[in-house]
């Protein structure tokens, strides 16, 4: 009963895994506590309810939806009137000015606008732009899951290949390891026949030392986003079967 702010991602960034924020948000707000909700990872992988996930404060980065490197926080309009920020005497005091000191950055807040015209446009639904963006963001979640599901359904059938994080309520990214092989070896052997994937521990330290991978080298991490198709998680697919049947290097 003396938790005052709980910290949840929306996703995690390292394995994908969605957890089950709005009853982690029931649990904090029953003992009075507010949450901090971090979707950075969950933003880009289909429409976010803020409200539904009962989240005091939502924050994410807009490099994730295709944007430039700047952020923001979302917040209950309660909560914001109840904090008092750091700052000069001549600054404003009303919300929400009180918490952006100095120049805004101009030129990437054109980025970020530029970023949600091009992803809302993806659809061609009527409307306003949060209509076809929330229409875009929806069309986007389903063909990543399709997509998913077929990751997921080729890594389970490759001899060797552990994955890690939930088969369910997760995002387009995917972590596994495969017997024998260290990661660094394999994303360079993937990064020869032109796929992308990144290797280590992608920030999750202690993660990745709860899997006992900490001090193997991590993990392998591939993200399906929403330009890739069918045929780029088979040439992953082939890629990580090839792998898995040869010495390690």
């Amino acid at each position: 009963e003396h938790t005052r702010l709980v910290a949840v991602t929306a996703a995690s960034n390292a394995i994908g895994t969605k957890p089950d924020v709005r009853a982690i948000s029931d649990r904090a707000h029953a003992v009075g506590a507010i949450t901090y909700v971090d979707g950075v990872h969950a933003t880009s992988h289909g429409p976010i309810d803020v409200a539904a996930l009962g989240a005091d404060f939502y924050a994410f980065s807009t490099y994730k939806l295709f944007g430039p490197h700047t952020g923001a926080v979302i917040a209950d309009p309660a909560r914001l009137q109840e904090l008092k920020p750091a700052k000069l005497v001549p600054s404003p005091n009303a919300v929400p000015d009180c918490f952006e000191r100095g120049t805004p950055p101009f030129e990437l807040l054109a980025g970020v606008t530029a970023a949600i015209d091009w992803v809302a446009g993806l659809s061609a639904a009527p409307g306003r732009r949060r209509e076809r963006l929330l229409a875009a963001l929806s069309a986007v979640e389903e063909h990543l899951g399709t997509l998913l599901e077929h990751a997921l359904t080729g890594l389970a059938s490759i001899p060797g290949v552990r994955m890690l994080g939930q088969a369910r309520r997760r995002t387009s990214t995917i972590s596994f390891v495969i017997e024998g092989h260290r990661p660094s070896e394999v994303a360079q052997r993937l990064a020869a026949l032109d796929i992308a994937v990144w290797d280590g521990d992608n920030y999750a330290y202690e993660l990745m030392h709860r899997f006992g991978l900490g001090d193997s080298g991590g993990a392998i991490r591939a993200s399906i986003v929403l330009y890739n198709n069918r045929d780029d998680v088979d040439r992953l697919l082939e890629g990580v079967a090839e792998i898995a049947q040869s010495s390690p290097r």
